[in-house]
Parts: structure tokens; C-alpha cells; sequence
């Protein structure tokens, strides 16, 4: 069997990375969110500053505005696999870890009885489903890297296991498929790769036609997303609701905050103006994406959850246990009670090129745009009358670091 070696620190280094963005949406929702960023907001930061490098932030897939095209729902959907993927990996490691501890050799029984590695297998589909769940383009690199990653991982262990099992290992290398039944990558990269020697710059090719071929697609499937998401053009600015609603509707909305002497002062006085407005609810649970200032929780909100207030006030304090609390809170009551709100939210945004020049509405979905909230307007939703308007911190929950557009 050829061994393929790879350096332990590209490994450990790319690891590391792919392990970051893993747990990124895990750990931002909790009371470690600002630590967590303390390490990884730098990365986005340092490839949000050069040009050249700031589109990898961006994302291909909706993340803050809520669509109801099949094709997206479709992609959404998908997203349990990152479920489906740990599930099953934590499932595989049962019978390999006991067979360690038994020293019973060569694992041959549960998933292990039609693949030699479906511990990587699964890890494999659970990044997947990360990788729509948070769809930034490096996430989409790192994946293809990782599963290149996973491969050469697999080859090191199968070369240790011959070294020290040879005759059981070579039988079960021969009756078992390597990560899936009928082994069909492996005959695509003979029929296609095959004549390419040595074997390294075969797997080269196809990692960097792999990773090609994903960001094309990532990208197209970017402009997809963005044609269903046809802003609503009035007075210099692309208004964006995050959930559908009708064009008529939100020019009303913007036309009442727009009308209020004291939204028309802030917007005069606030420095470069502003040429995205985004609408939802004062309590979005988003909003931190967008603006650092609190959301309005609604009287029906805070009876149901009365520790929110506190959570939020307090910046996220109050450990896992409260945390936890809140989302038992939140998942026992669903279907219970209607969501309800009372407070229709704008947060005008000043969308700027590299040069920091503000750039046309109909352009605000380009890639590597800087985006900087400078006023925030609340409206009673039934009236429409403005509650209040505030000037922002031009930040949002997470400082400056890149945050999804749509």
C-alpha cells in the first residue's frame, strides 16, 4: 500500500482552524461569545481588511433575512445533517474506542462491518451541515480542505494499522469499501486522475478542482439568493425587511419614521447618511448582527421569559445555566402561545466600498462592502408612531467583525 504522509503541522494548523469555525455557531450564543471572538474574530478581521481577501467573510446563503423560495428552504433544510453528522460520528466511536480497550484488534463490527473510516464519514456530512448553517465562503474552504484533510488521516492510520496487523487488516482492507459502498470516488479519480504520477499531484489537481468547482457554486448560489431578495428602492436607500412582506407595506413603515422631525434631524446631522434600511421586529433575535444596541422584548415576551431581561442587560451574563434555562423556557412553549410584537425596527445602515465612498443602493449586495449601522428608529407596530430614535455606537454585538448582509 503506498503511504501517503502529510506534515503534522498542516494537519494541526488546518484542524485548528476548521475546529474555530466549527464551534462558531455553537459557542456565539453563549456567555463565552466575546472570549470566543477575542481568538476568532481577528481571523475575519485580518481577511476583512485586504481586498483582495475580504470576500472569503461574506456569505453564499441567507442567514438574517427569511425567505420563502423552495430552492433556499431546500438548502435549510439540509442543515441537520451537522445534527445527523455528530450524532452518528459519537455513535461510530463507541465500537472503535471499545475495541481499543478491549485490544480486541481490528474493528470489524457496527458501522465498521461496511466501512473502514465512517468516523470521518460522518464528520464529513456534519461539516456539511455547517457549512449551511453558517455559509461564509472561508467555511466553504475550509470543508473541501478538511475532507482532503480527513483522507490523508485515513491513509496514515491504515498504514499503521498493516504495520501492525498485517494479514487481518490487509482482508479487511480488500472486503470493506474505504469511506462509502462500491468505493465511487475512488473509480471517478482512477477514470479521471489515474494517469497523473506521482500520486500527490493527482490529489492535488483534485483538491484545487474541488475547491474551485465549490466556490463557483457557492457563488452562484450567492446570486440566486440575492434575486429573491428584491430590496425596496425609496428616497436613495434599498429598504430590506427580514421577513417577506409587501412592498407597499414597507415603503408605509418607512414613510412614517422618515416623516418624524426628529428621525429627519438625526438623519440630517448623522455624518455620510445612510443607504440600507433594514426592517423586523424590535425583539428580532437576530439584531445583534446588526446593531449593538438592545432589543425591545414585547409585554408578551417578558411574561413568558422574565429572566431575558436581565440576560440582556447584562450582556450575555449569568452563566450556561441561565443560558439553557431560557432555551428550555423558549423550546417548552412554542405552538403554546402566539409570537407576537410590538415594535417595528429600522436600523439604517451606511454600506461603503474600499475607498469609503457610499456606494448606489441597487449595489449594496456586492461583495467586500463595508457596513456601519449609524441610526437606529423604533415605531409602535400598530400606529406607526416613532417610540424612539437613537444614534448608534456604528458597531454591532460583535465590534466591527464581518456579519452576514442577508
Amino acid at each position: 500500500m503506498e503511504h501517503t504522509k502529510s506534515p503534522q503541522w498542516l494537519l494541526a494548523a488546518t484542524g485548528f482552524a476548521y475546529l474555530l469555525i466549527t464551534i462558531e455557531i455553537i459557542i456565539m450564543i453563549s456567555p463565552f461569545a466575546l472570549y470566543f471572538y477575542g481568538v476568532y474574530g481577528p481571523i475575519l478581521s485580518f481577511l476583512a481588511s485586504f481586498e483582495l481577501t475580504r470576500w472569503t467573510t461574506e456569505f453564499f446563503l441567507p442567514h438574517m433575512v427569511f425567505l420563502d423560495d423552495p430552492f433556499i428552504l431546500f438548502l435549510s433544510y439540509l442543515q441537520v445533517f451537522l445534527i445527523i453528522g455528530l450524532v452518528l460520528f459519537l455513535s461510530a466511536a463507541i465500537p472503535l474506542y471499545w475495541g481499543r480497550f478491549t485490544k480486541k484488534g481490528v474493528v470489524q463490527s457496527s458501522f465498521y462491518a461496511k466501512i473502514r473510516h465512517p468516523q470521518y464519514l460522518f464528520l464529513a456530512i456534519s461539516g456539511f451541515g455547517l457549512m449551511l448553517y453558517w455559509p461564509r465562503f472561508i467555511i466553504v474552504f475550509m470543508y473541501i480542505t478538511m475532507l482532503f484533510v480527513y483522507y490523508l488521516l485515513a491513509r496514515n492510520e491504515e498504514w499503521r494499522m498493516q504495520n501492525e496487523q498485517p494479514a487481518v487488516y490487509e482482508l479487511y482492507k480488500a472486503q470493506t469499501p474505504m469511506f462509502i459502498p462500491g468505493e465511487p470516488g475512488g473509480k471517478i479519480y482512477n477514470l479521471l486522475f489515474g494517469w497523473i504520477s506521482p500520486k500527490w499531484l493527482g490529489l492535488l489537481t483534485v483538491y484545487l478542482l474541488s475547491l474551485c468547482g465549490a466556490m463557483l457554486l457557492a457563488m452562484g448560489i450567492r446570486m440566486y439568493t440575492i434575486k429573491q431578495i428584491p430590496p425596496v428602492y425609496q428616497e436613495g436607500l434599498a429598504i430590506i425587511s427580514v421577513f417577506t412582506r409587501p412592498a407597499a407595506e414597507l415603503r408605509k413603515i418607512y414613510h412614517q419614521a422618515q416623516t418624524s422631525p426628529e428621525v429627519e434631524n438625526l438623519l440630517a446631522t448623522t455624518a455620510s447618511g445612510a443607504n440600507l434600511v433594514y426592517v423586523m421586529p424590535g425583539d428580532f433575535f437576530l439584531n445583534a448582527l446588526v446593531t449593538d444596541e438592545d432589543r425591545r422584548f414585547s409585554d408578551d415576551m417578558i411574561e413568558r421569559f422574565p429572566e431575558i431581561l436581565e440576560w440582556h442587560q447584562h450582556k450575555f451574563k449569568g452563566g450556561l445555566g441561565k443560558f439553557f434555562r431560557i432555551f428550555f423556557n423558549f423550546v417548552s412553549t412554542l405552538g403554546s402561545v402566539p409570537t407576537n410584537y410590538d415594535v417595528e425596527r429600522l436600523v439604517f445602515v451606511r454600506v461603503t466600498d474600499a475607498h469609503h465612498q457610499m456606494v448606489p443602493p441597487q449595489q449594496i449586495f456586492a461583495m467586500g462592502l463595508q457596513r456601519v449601522p449609524v441610526l437606529l428608529v423604533d415605531l409602535d407596530a400598530s400606529t406607526h408612531e416613532v417610540i424612539a430614535a437613537t444614534r448608534t455606537s456604528e458597531q454591532h454585538k460583535w465590534g466591527k467583525m464581518p456579519m452576514p448582509t442577508f
